[in-house]
């Protein structure tokens, strides 16, 4: 079983990406028009029963800082 706190299509869509390009460094287009450069950080916990739990924000290191970014505040998200 696997679930986020967030279950629409765009969001799955956007968490699946993510999950592919984790470690890696992205590009997440913000909804409001900022954009994020950096490496991504996107990991799941063991929930109950065994469950995959994967979370609502993505993690976005800049240089030194991190953003944490919700799911459905990414227009984009790319390598690079």
């Amino acid at each position: 079983m696997t679930s986020t706190f967030l279950f629409d299509e765009y969001t799955s869509a956007v968490r699946d990406h993510a999950i592919t390009l984790n470690g890696q460094a992205v590009s997440v287009n913000l909804a409001g028009g900022q954009t994020l450069t950096g490496t991504l950080t996107y990991t799941s916990t063991t929930g109950p029963q065994g469950s995959t739990v994967w979370p609502s924000v993505l993690t976005v290191t800049v240089s030194t800082k991190v953003h944490k970014v919700r799911l459905d505040h990414v227009s984009s998200l790319g390598q690079g």
